[in-house]
C-alpha cells in the first residue's frame, strides 16, 4: 500500500474514521451463505427485511439481464425459478448502493460516477458469465466489487476540509478495496478481485491460495476482460494473453465478441 492507503487502512482499523459498514441485509446474507445455512424461505426473510431490495431484485429477473421468458410475479417466485445463490449475490449486489452517498457534491458526483461505471462492468460480467460457463450471479457480484476500494477513499475525502485530487485516489484503491472486503469477510476469490489491473495481465496470480484450489479462476478472468474492455472500447488489436486463452477467446475474434456483450448488456437496463 501507498502512504495514503496505509494512513486510510489506519484510520479505519483505530476508528479514527467510520468504517463503510456492509448492510444488514447483505451481512446476514453473507454470513449464512458461508456457513450453508441459507435456504430458498430465510434469503426471502432476509431480503424481506428491505423492501427497496425486493422490489429490485424482482426488477431485474424480470429485464433482459437475466432473460427468463415468463414474467416473475414476486421475490418467492424469483428465488424459486434463479436459485438461492444467484439471488443471493444479487442481493448482496443491490445492498451495496446505500453505501455510495456523500455530503461534499464533488464527492457526491464521484461517487454517483463509480457505482454507475460498476453497475456497468456488473451486468456485462453476468452477460459474458452466461456464456463462459460461469455463475453468472458471481460474475454481477465481481464487478461491482472491482473498484469498491473507492468507496473508503471517496468517503475519507468527505470528511476532509481540504480538497483532493480525486484523479490521483484512483490509483489508490486496489489494496483498500481487498482490505475492506477482508473485513467485510467476502471469500477469498471475491477478496482479490481489486487488485484485477485493466491491462489484460493475469488475475490468477493475485489469488493466494495452490493452484488446485482456484478453480473459480474464471470469474477473474471475466472481470479482468470486462474491465480492459471498459478501458479500451476502441482497441482493434487485441494482444495475447492468459485471459483470452482461458477463456477460449481468440485475440482477432475478442473486439467483435465484447461488442456483441456489451451491447446486451446495455439493453439490460438493470439499474
Amino acid at each position: 500500500m501507498s502512504q495514503l492507503s496505509n494512513t486510510i487502512a489506519q484510520a479505519l482499523e483505530s476508528g479514527e474514521m467510520a468504517m463503510p459498514t456492509l448492510p444488514d441485509v447483505a451481512q446476514n446474507i453473507l454470513r449464512n451463505s458461508q456457513s450453508d445455512l441459507l435456504t430458498a424461505q430465510s434469503l426471502a426473510r432476509q431480503i424481506e427485511q428491505d423492501p427497496a431490495i425486493a422490489a429490485n431484485l424482482v426488477r431485474i429477473a424480470n429485464s433482459p439481464l437475466v432473460g427468463r421468458p415468463n414474467h416473475i410475479a414476486d421475490l418467492a417466485t424469483a428465488i424459486g425459478l434463479l436459485g438461492v445463490s444467484y439471488c443471493a449475490q444479487l442481493a448482496i449486489s443491490l445492498a451495496l448502493k446505500q453505501l455510495f452517498r456523500a455530503q461534499k457534491n464533488i464527492v457526491k458526483r464521484e461517487l454517483e460516477n463509480t457505482w454507475r461505471q460498476s453497475s456497468e462492468q456488473a451486468a456485462l460480467c453476468m452477460i459474458m458469465a452466461k456464456d463462459l460457463d460461469a455463475s453468472p450471479g458471481e460474475a454481477f457480484l465481481a464487478g461491482l466489487l472491482h473498484d469498491i476500494g473507492l468507496l473508503p477513499l471517496l468517503r475519507w475525502c468527505d470528511q476532509q476540509s481540504d480538497d483532493h485530487d480525486l484523479a490521483t485516489l484512483q490509483h489508490e484503491q486496489a489494496p483498500l478495496g481487498g482490505h475492506l472486503l477482508e473485513i467485510w469477510q467476502f471469500p477469498t476469490l471475491l477478496q482479490s478481485v481489486p487488485m484485477i489491473r485493466s491491462d489484460l495481465s493475469d488475475p490468477v496470480l493475485y489469488l493466494d491460495q495452490p493452484p488446485e484450489q482456484q478453480s473459480d479462476e474464471r470469474i477473474l478472468d471475466i472481470v479482468a476482460l470486462a474491465s480492459f474492455y471498459q478501458a479500451n472500447r476502441d482497441i482493434k488489436d487485441w494482444p495475447a494473453s492468459a485471459v483470452l486463452q482461458r477463456l477460449d477467446i481468440a485475440p482477432e475474434e475478442a473486439s467483435k465478441t465484447m461488442r456483441t456483450w456489451s451491447s446486451l448488456a446495455i439493453q439490460s437496463k438493470w439499474q
